[in-house]
């Protein structure tokens, strides 16, 4: 079973008192709870991509828990904090790798950081996929009812323009229009959404 959850003693830096009171004000407390329990499946993933041992990868993600909340006063509130608890993950399990020899399996650390970084290439390609089908969603939301309609059909119930346009009562011709002003207003509306998004 996979341990996704953060064991902390009463003598480790936070306590659970801490945490659980983390939610009644904005402290840096609740800003690492939030940020961390949004995250903490990614990130055990991510240290299991490096160990393919559930044992270890559980102890490597203790730790890396307790080392983010003693460091977390260094990360900065705005940016990314996968990154900044890739990092640290990636030098526990480095440490895991010099403390326990026999584990090594032959892998360089040149190897391990080529690997730290095609997941890094790999995660952020799938945040940006994210975020487009969020903006998807959002400039779906703002089509009028007409163009609402076309795309329920066309896209989920997967009709064709005649089959639309039987059932509609208009012409294949309108309907055939009406899906190219559909994807055009999407295509746009996205568009300018990821653009203001990476501004």
């Amino acid at each position: 079973m996979v341990k996704t959850g953060c064991i902390l003693h009463s003598t480790d830096p936070i306590s659970k008192q801490q945490l659980s009171s983390a939610d009644s004000k904005p402290t840096s407390a609740s800003l690492f709870r939030q940020l961390f329990e949004a995250d903490k499946n990614r990130l055990y993933a991510y240290i299991y991509a490096f160990v393919s041992n559930r044992a270890i990868a559980d102890d490597i993600f203790q730790e890396t828990c307790l080392t983010l909340w003693k460091e977390f006063e260094k990360f900065e509130p705005g940016t990314n904090f996968s990154k900044w608890a890739n990092v640290i993950a990636f030098n526990r399990v480095r440490h895991y790798r010099q403390v326990n020899k026999k584990y090594q399996l032959g892998l360089s650390d040149d190897f391990l950081q080529e690997f730290s970084r095609n997941i890094a290439i790999m995660e952020s390609r799938y945040d940006s996929q994210e975020q487009k089908w969020r903006h998807l969603e959002h400039c779906k939301s703002l089509l009028s009812a007409p163009l609402r309609d076309i795309y329920q059909r066309f896209y989920a119930q997967n009709l064709t323009a005649p089959e639309i346009a039987q059932s509609t009562g208009r012409s294949i011709h309108a309907i055939r229009k009406a899906v190219h002003k559909l994807r055009k207003r999407l295509f746009d509306c996205v568009e300018q959404k990821n653009t203001g998004a990476s501004v």
